[in-house]
């Protein structure tokens, strides 16, 4: 019974992890922002033992983070590749109510971490909406995408791993305002990267995304100089908690991106979606496996 019941359920796992609708919370990619959340975490001044950390941190990873990348899914039905998907499944009527549902469920989890980073969680909650309802639409203009993405994933972002760290600390200080900012700027900066093989189909669609409006190559030129914008304000922290070593080996880490990132955009092919998604993909992907791993050290 033991050897016969093992296939059949890693079959029924499987068939449920394959499911539209949890494919599209795309959980596997929502990973990538993990660093702006511990960055906010060790600024805040937390360690990696501490609970409430954890609780925050699958409020906004799992629930929130999951149900609004299925609640873009839902308004955008892509049919290229997104985020962390080279082919999207199809979107059906059902996964809208399923993409409310599953932010809902991160609410009293939220709520647990404490007051001030409930209401955090529920700024990002209607900056998210914000940004994919038809309604609003921020994703429709160059300027509303990037400040959407800045003030959300990015400084909101960084915010709530503060206030689950230490709520009472006050997040308006140097350090808190430069974590802001400077997880503002690493996001836009890898936001345009992943911006870079949906040009085709925004344009498409009209969503008038950077990489259109300024054309792909120079969006990832741009992009290059504001995640090194982002890296050096991130820099004098890393000294601060982890000395010249930690910097040093920092700062020649966001050489290496920009220098990747720049000869990516000399040759870059529009059409070459797949090819495209995949140099991203690897980009994004090292890119904050690199950082988490500072920041976990850090943290422990």
């Amino acid at each position: 019974m033991k050897g016969g019941s093992g296939p059949a359920s890693r079959g029924w796992l499987g068939a449920l992890w394959r499911h539209p609708f949890l494919r599209h919370l795309r959980l596997p990619f929502n990973l990538l922002l993990s660093p702006v959340y511990l960055w906010g975490v060790l600024l805040a001044g937390g360690h990696a033992g501490e609970g409430r950390i954890w609780l925050g941190y699958l409020a906004v990873h799992l629930f929130l983070y999951g149900g609004t990348t299925a609640f873009n899914s839902y308004y955008d039905r892509d049919e290229g590749p997104v985020g962390g998907m080279l082919e999207p499944p199809a979107v059906s009527r059902g996964l809208l109510p399923f993409s409310l549902a599953v932010q809902a469920l991160g609410l009293p989890l939220a709520l647990v971490v404490g007051g001030r980073f409930a209401l955090a969680w529920l700024l990002l909650f209607v900056i998210f909406a914000a940004y994919s309802h038809p309604a609003v639409r921020l994703k429709a203009s160059a300027v509303g995408a990037l400040t959407a993405i800045a003030l959300g994933q990015g400084a909101v972002g960084f915010a709530l791993g503060w206030l689950a760290a230490d709520p009472a600390r006050p997040l308006w200080s140097s350090h808190g305002l430069a974590g802001m900012l400077s997880t503002a700027l690493v996001i836009v900066g890898l936001y345009l990267v992943t911006q870079s093989y949906q040009t085709l189909e925004d344009r498409r669609r009209g969503d008038l995304t950077l990489s259109v409006v300024l054309g792909p190559r120079r969006a990832l030129r741009l992009a290059t100089a504001v995640l090194a914008a982002g890296g050096a304000v991130m820099l004098p922290e890393l000294w601060r908690r982890g000395g010249v070593v930690t910097a040093a080996v920092a700062a020649a880490f966001f050489v290496l991106l920009g220098a990747w990132m720049l000869g990516w955009s000399s040759g870059f092919d529009e059409g070459q979606v797949t090819r495209n998604f995949r140099t991203a993909m690897r980009l994004a992907a090292v890119s904050a496996a690199g950082f988490t791993a500072f920041v976990v050290a850090l943290l422990w």
